[in-house]
């Protein structure tokens, strides 16, 4: 029972300091006295069942994981709800940060062309809209990386549009106007579809 208590201990420690919360927060969040928490954290005692899973799931986590020993502290924190929140906003940063960099070369790229030759609608077309297809297989790399399946899909359909738009607009520039080119995006939507309808068998 000492045992159990020192894990104990040593886990709500470390979930809390993840979180960065003080002992008196803690104790807020589950309506309990702070001194208990300190207790707990000294490994002096336990708290009851129903306690313990209102603190699984502050953190996130199991009340298996609250009470089994964890040698390695890094790989216990990675299985918490909060690392994976924090996950997800830097994903979102990096996405972002990426894609502002992309806009801000083509707005570069737009003003020097602007400058030497103005036409402004032509200029725009060929630095943001052709650029497209680039921009969707970023996109892609992105959502495979971190096993997104809808901004994969999402992603995969841009690419096919973007692609049909680029061949409208080479066309168009050659001095023909060919809207059916767009109609191969039907079938090629559908195969997309159903690729990602197909299932792999997972890694034991």
């Amino acid at each position: 029972m000492e045992d159990l208590k020192i894990v104990f201990a040593q886990n709500l420690i470390m979930l809390r300091k993840q979180m960065k919360l003080t002992q008196i927060e803690l104790a807020e969040k589950i309506n309990y006295s702070d001194k208990a928490v300190s207790k707990w954290e000294r490994g002096e005692s336990i708290p009851d069942v129903s306690v313990l899973l209102e603190l699984a799931k502050l953190f996130g986590v199991t009340i298996d994981f609250l009470v089994a020993e964890h040698p390695d502290k890094e790989i216990a924190k990675e299985q918490t709800s909060y690392a994976a929140s924090i996950k997800k906003k830097n994903r979102l940063l990096v996405s972002a940060i990426t894609f502002v960099a992309i806009l801000i070369a083509e707005t570069i790229v737009f003003i020097s062309i602007q400058g030497s030759a103005p036409d402004f609608w032509r200029n725009a077309m060929l630095c943001y809209a052709m650029p497209l297809p680039l921009v969707s297989i970023v996109a892609i790399v992105f959502g495979g990386v971190w096993k997104n399946k809808i901004a994969s899909f999402v992603s995969v359909s841009v690419l096919i549009w973007s692609l049909l738009a680029d061949a409208f607009f080479i066309i168009l520039l050659c001095g023909t106007i060919f809207p059916y080119v767009f109609v191969l995006g039907i079938p090629a939507e559908i195969v997309a579809m159903m690729s990602f309808k197909i299932k792999l068998p997972e890694k034991k």
